[in-house]
């Protein structure tokens, strides 16, 4: 059904909920999943910044994004890292021309009444102008993973939750690394190793072996 699916991301909860839905898509049809950032520059930048030092830094956080969604796939995905400057309301349909996107999956904070309709200039600019799938999803429901002992808590509960994981041998390295909305706790039992992302925006964990890396 797809064969590439498109993600967005900016580091927000209703990204980090975007990427999870995005790649729990991919897998599930064996398709190659996009991540796409769009560096930009807005009235926002600070006056004493130049415009090359803002959109460097901005490319290097895209890039640190991109990478903890790669680093979260799971084994024989494949993931196509981009980070493309300009305004993300040209630049996403843009990409979607150009790469052949069967759908789009983005974020939106739920919202009740008129307020609903209203799913925020980027996504709805992309709704009204790709001729792909949208996908709109939203994280408010869920519980966020706000500090690492709130990470470790979770890391713990997947561990021990999973099938093929001996739960009596874990021991969870005690600093989580903070990386694209995520969580990363590294995890070891007497013959394996883990390292389990946990979503800063859901609670959403997901396990990758490591063992032999």
């Amino acid at each position: 059904m797809y064969d590439t699916v498109l993600v967005p991301t900016d580091g927000s909860e209703p990204a980090a909920r975007a990427v999870e839905q995005g790649l729990e898509i991919a897998d599930r049809f064996d398709a190659t999943l996009h991540v796409l950032y769009a560096a930009d520059l807005d009235d926002r930048t600070p006056l004493d910044i130049s415009s090359s030092q803002a959109v460097e830094s901005m490319r290097e956080y895209g890039q640190e994004l991109t990478d903890g969604v790669a680093e979260q796939a799971p084994e024989g995905l494949e993931v196509v890292q981009a980070v493309e400057e300009g305004d993300p309301r040209e630049v996403i349909p843009a990409y979607v021309d150009d790469h052949d996107v069967d759908v789009v999956v983005m974020g939106t904070h739920g919202r009740r009444g008129i307020d609903r309709l209203l799913l925020g200039s980027v996504t709805e600019h992309v709704m009204r102008n790709v001729t792909c799938s949208v996908l709109v999803t939203r994280a408010d429901d869920d519980d966020p993973v706000e500090d690492a002992a709130a990470a470790l808590d979770a890391a713990r509960a997947a561990l021990e939750s999973a099938d093929d994981v001996d739960a009596d041998g874990i021991e969870l390295a005690p600093d989580p690394h903070e990386m694209g909305g995520y969580w990363i706790v590294h995890a070891e039992t007497p013959d394996r190793a883990f390292n389990v992302h946990i979503s800063r925006a859901t609670g959403t964990a997901r396990i990758a072996d490591v063992t032999d890396e």
